[in-house]
């Protein structure tokens, strides 16, 4: 495996080599042993999964509430159209505060 095959696999199964295809994930670690830059691509990877929280098997408790998006929308139109900003002939431009 090359470097740059070992860049194709880790955009197309990601960081953690325990769930890529087995005779891939050999030829992998093989490589990892050998290459500084491979070794760099990979930490970049787990990297970017840990902060984009891809890794976590479950992440179901920072999901927000069921039926959020639809109270918000509700809430946004039931407010009166003065407390909007914006005047209802549409003269002034909106207010920022």
């Amino acid at each position: 495996m090359t470097d740059e095959e070992f860049r194709d696999r880790l955009d197309r199964h990601g960081g953690d080599l325990a769930l890529w295809p087995a005779d891939v994930g050999r030829d992998a670690r093989r490589l990892l042993l050998r290459s500084v830059k491979a070794q760099a691509m990979l930490d970049e990877m787990v990297t970017m999964e840990l902060a984009l929280g891809q890794s976590a098997p479950d992440r179901s408790e920072d999901r927000p509430p069921s039926g959020l998006a639809d109270r918000i929308f509700a809430a946004a139109f039931r407010l009166p159209s003065s407390d909007r900003g914006f005047d209802e002939d549409g003269d002034q431009s909106p207010r920022l505060m």
